[in-house]
């Protein structure tokens, strides 16, 4: 089955807001074997949701909507649904009264306005909302399905799920999904090494870049879901071969998490002294839950003062070779450990930009280190990009590092 999604919001579009629901639906849909080949977003006007639905009709078997089903004036989805399927739109009175006795229940005045929500197309089917108001709405048109969802993301999610057999039961694939993380190579040396794997009978490959390096998407399709499967698993094994060492893990084996595994198979501890990324690494193992059992703490150290009365970097250091180079990356490092008794430590100190830089330290100027039981490692990056992206890829190169080191 193939579909579009249509989030419906004019604050989509003016106020910078993301389609985060959108983000959701794709995967959730993939996975029950539908096909995402479009999507877009459309301001709360009537005509427009409708020209957009008709359209996607046109195109898809099954087209997605979130948005508009509330009470106020711009919440126009029924309408526009109504419109597209030449239906009229007509008031239940069930629904009414299932309206008026819900918010009895939770002690609110049930005014005029909301009983729009109890509007529908004419043979529409109502999507039960166990979290709020809104009820999603489905409507069968010419032999293709119009799926109408409430904007509200938990609202959505519950209201997805309860349309989800009827949608799943339409599907003739079965669609399987694995994700690769990958690194220590840029976009580029991935697509090299996966070449030739792209699209293959019922796979497919896409690459694309991550905060914690570069991801790798596999899907693999079938009539059920043992041949889906073993399509996926062949893919597995040839691009598992092709990426060696530089696969960090699967799926949600992030590399905070891999190495958060390493670490306690090893029994050791990690503690981290920043100076250009800020606590950015301390914060990223961090989201691992559990990482407590492993992670023992971090100092940022900005100003050169705190980098030796925090972190203990000599002082005759800083003056000889300035605070972005390879000597403080390993005192910071040393420093990390020392200072908190941890097993390894990981020092970070160069320049994210935009300003800042020299002919001799550029913007992108970055000096690493880890210190552990078995010694010190130290390296420099140059990288591209702004601010935001040079501290992340730092972080991330510490982590891989790390993982490699741990993983001999």
């Amino acid at each position: 089955m193939d579909a579009e999604l249509i989030a419906v919001g004019s604050e989509l579009l003016r106020y910078a807001r993301a389609d985060t629901n959108g983000d959701w639906l794709s995967g959730r849909l993939n996975r029950i074997g539908v096909e995402i080949r479009g999507r877009s977003i459309v301001e709360d006007h009537v005509e427009r949701i409708a020209a957009a639905v008709t359209a996607g009709l046109g195109r898809v078997e099954l087209v997605v909507l979130t948005g508009g089903l509330g009470p106020t004036e711009d919440d126009r989805t029924r309408e526009a649904v109504a419109r597209a399927v030449d239906k009229p739109l007509l008031r239940d009175p069930e629904m009414l009264a299932r309206l008026r006795a819900g918010y009895a229940a939770r002690g609110y005045t049930f005014r005029e306005p909301q009983s729009r929500q109890a509007d529908r197309p004419q043979d529409a089917r109502w999507i039960a909302n166990p979290v709020g108001s809104a009820a999603g709405l489905l409507v069968e048109h010419e032999g293709r399905l119009v799926l109408a969802l409430p904007g509200v993301p938990e609202e959505m999610r519950a209201t997805f799920e309860a349309a989800r057999p009827v949608i799943a039961a339409r599907a003739s694939r079965v669609l399987e999904r694995r994700t690769f993380r990958v690194g220590g190579r840029t976009e580029s040396a991935v697509d090299d090494a996966i070449r030739g794997l792209y699209a293959g009978p019922g796979t497919s490959l896409t690459i694309l870049v991550s905060r914690d390096g570069i991801e790798v998407h596999l899907r693999a399709e079938g009539s059920t879901p043992q041949q889906a499967r073993e399509r996926l698993e062949h893919l597995d094994r040839e691009l598992a071969a092709r990426l060696g060492p530089d696969l960090v893990g699967r799926d949600d084996e992030t590399l905070a998490v891999v190495v958060g595994g390493l670490l306690v198979r090893r029994g050791w501890t990690l503690a981290t002294a920043e100076s250009c990324t800020a606590g950015l690494l301390a914060a990223t193992v961090t989201e691992v839950p559990g990482s407590s059992a492993w992670f023992r703490g971090g100092v940022v150290v900005y100003q050169d003062e705190l980098k030796t009365s925090l972190a203990g970097v000599a002082a005759a250091t800083l003056r000889e070779h300035g605070a972005v180079s390879e000597s403080v990356a390993r005192e910071l490092a040393a420093g990390a450990r020392r200072a908190t008794g941890a097993d390894v430590g990981i020092g970070i100190t160069g320049v994210a930009g935009p300003g800042g830089g020299s002919a001799e330290k550029p913007v992108g100027r970055v000096h690493l280190a880890l210190h552990d039981p078995e010694g010190v490692d130290a390296w420099r990056l140059d990288l591209t990009g702004d601010r935001q992206r040079i501290r992340q890829r730092s972080a991330a190169s510490a982590l891989d590092r790390l993982r490699r080191r741990l993983a001999r």
